[in-house]
C-alpha cells in the first residue's frame, strides 16, 4: 500500500473540502515552519522528516492537527515512527496555515498503523451543541476555510441608507426550530447596524432571486 504525500493546503488551494479532512488521521511531510517548531521544542531528530496526526476542529483556532508521532517518509513506504506520542506530548498541536502537504489515510491506513483507538480528548473539542452544527451541511458554503465554526452572515438594515455589510459570526448552537442559529459576532461592522463584535447574534437561512445567504436578525432589521 502507497503513502505519498500529495495534497496541497497552502494559500487556501485545497484539493479536499474542509469536511473531508476533519476527524481524520493523516500524514503530514514537514516544511521550514514546522521544523522551526520542531527545534524549540527540542524534537527535531535528522530521521524525521514528516510526522502522524489527527485533524480536529479547535472552536476558537479552527482546524488543528494533534501530533500523535514524528516519522520517516519515504515514497511508496509505510512511515517509519521514529518519534511516540509518549516523546511527543499529548499538547502538539500545529494549526491550519502550519500544515502544507499531506495525505489523508484511510480507517484501513491508519489500522494497520494502530491509530484508530477512541478519541476520548476529542468530546472537549466537539460538544453534542458543537456536534449537530458542524453536520449541517447545508452551513458549508459559507464557513471560513479553516475555520470550520465561523460563516459568513450579511448584516442588514431597514434604513435604506445602509448597504448591508458582510460579517463573520462564530455559531455556537442550533435553536430549537432547527432553522436558526446562535453565534458571537467576530469582527466590528463598519457600518452602525446597532450591533458590535463580541454580540450574540441569530441568524437564519434566506433566499431570493440573487440566491441563499446567512442572513442575522437585528433590531435594525427584519428578515423577509
Amino acid at each position: 500500500m502507497g503513502y505519498i504525500v500529495s495534497h496541497s493546503m497552502t494559500s487556501g488551494e485545497k484539493h479536499h473540502p474542509d469536511r473531508e479532512i476533519i476527524n481524520r488521521w493523516v500524514i503530514v511531510k514537514n516544511n521550514p515552519g514546522i521544523e522551526n517548531i520542531l527545534a524549540g521544542k527540542g524534537l527535531k531528530h535528522h530521521n524525521t522528516n514528516g510526522c502522524i496526526g489527527f485533524f480536529y476542529v479547535d472552536h476558537a483556532e479552527g482546524i488543528s492537527l494533534r501530533v500523535r508521532a514524528l516519522c520517516r517518509i519515504e515514497p511508496g513506504k509505510p512511515p517509519q515512527v521514529v518519534v511516540n506520542s509518549d516523546d511527543v506530548g499529548e499538547d502538539f498541536i500545529f494549526r491550519y496555515g502550519e500544515v502544507e502537504e499531506f495525505t489523508l489515510l484511510t480507517n484501513e491506513e491508519a489500522e494497520e498503523l494502530s491509530l484508530l483507538e477512541e478519541q476520548r480528548w476529542l468530546s472537549y473539542y466537539e460538544p453534542p451543541r458543537l456536534h449537530d452544527l458542524r453536520k449541517r451541511v447545508d452551513l458549508d458554503q459559507f464557513r471560513a476555510p479553516g475555520y470550520f465554526d465561523d460563516v459568513s452572515v450579511v448584516l442588514r438594515s431597514n434604513d435604506q441608507e445602509h448597504i448591508p455589510e458582510v460579517v463573520w459570526v462564530c455559531l455556537e448552537e442550533i435553536l430549537e426550530d432547527g432553522k436558526r442559529f446562535r453565534g458571537k459576532l467576530l469582527n466590528e461592522p463598519d457600518a452602525d447596524f446597532g450591533v458590535h463584535a463580541g454580540d450574540t447574534l441569530t441568524v437564519c437561512f434566506i433566499e431570493n432571486e440573487e440566491g441563499r445567504y446567512l442572513v442575522a436578525e437585528t433590531g435594525m432589521g427584519v428578515i423577509e
